[in-house]
């Protein structure tokens, strides 16, 4: 059985389809085979991966499923070595029941907006309560859109990290982060991953960032 890697946020348009396409990438790129469970009911993944076949690029294939999706991720995680499930942005039966059955869950913050940030109150909770059945589930805050060339950035970053760090109740932060890059949306409007361009601005950065994270939890 694979590894189940839940991808998720209590708000829409944080990046997590953006995320889960170039990691996907980045883990077909190394010849490890990755399911993408879509339970949102936006197509941003079926058109990206409409268009990576057309390319020819390394195969990614992109399920969906609603409602409670556990026996469908239960299922899937048999037939690679990871499946990443991207869930809707907000509170939904596709959440609660994914958190049920996965190893991995990262929500993504931008540090700077509140709007995100106050998310994860509500999010923590229904990892808290999954945990109760879900005891090996692993959940982690990725810091992202991060510019390091605004100090407000920055130093939000580092508040809202030292914050999470300060009591174990919280879902504690990832030690690496993501840049607000260009070249990850870019990548997938042609239905690619930052691991299948061979030339971009800040691609060496965008792929190592990639790879880091997924070391970080464990899926390299």
């Amino acid at each position: 059985m694979g590894k189940i890697l839940l991808v998720v946020s209590d708000k829409g348009g944080v990046g997590k389809s953006t995320y889960s396409a170039n990691t996907a990438s980045m883990l077909a790129n190394r010849e490890k085979s990755v399911i993408i469970l879509k339970t949102d009911k936006n197509n941003d993944l079926i058109s990206w991966n409409e268009k990576r076949r057309e390319n020819s690029l390394p195969t990614v294939p992109v399920y969906e499923a609603y409602g409670n999706v556990s026996k469908e991720i239960n299922r899937l995680s048999k037939l690679c070595d990871v499946l990443i499930v991207d869930c809707p942005g907000h509170d939904s039966l596709e959440f609660r029941s994914a958190l049920t059955v996965s190893d991995i869950m990262i929500t993504l913050v931008k540090a700077s907006s509140d709007f995100e940030s106050e998310t994860l109150t509500s999010v923590t909770e229904k990892v808290r309560m999954a945990q109760k059945s879900n005891a090996a589930l692993q959940p982690w805050v990725l810091l992202t859109r991060i510019n390091p060339s605004k100090p407000r950035h920055r130093k939000a970053a580092i508040e809202l990290d030292k914050l999470l760090r300060s009591d174990d109740v919280w879902i504690q932060p990832l030690k690496n982060r993501m840049s607000e890059l260009d070249v990850f949306e870019s990548a997938c409007n042609e239905g690619a991953g930052v691991h299948d361009v061979s030339r971009a601005s800040s691609l060496t950065t965008a792929k190592a960032q990639i790879e880091l994270v997924a070391q970080e939890i464990g899926i390299i």
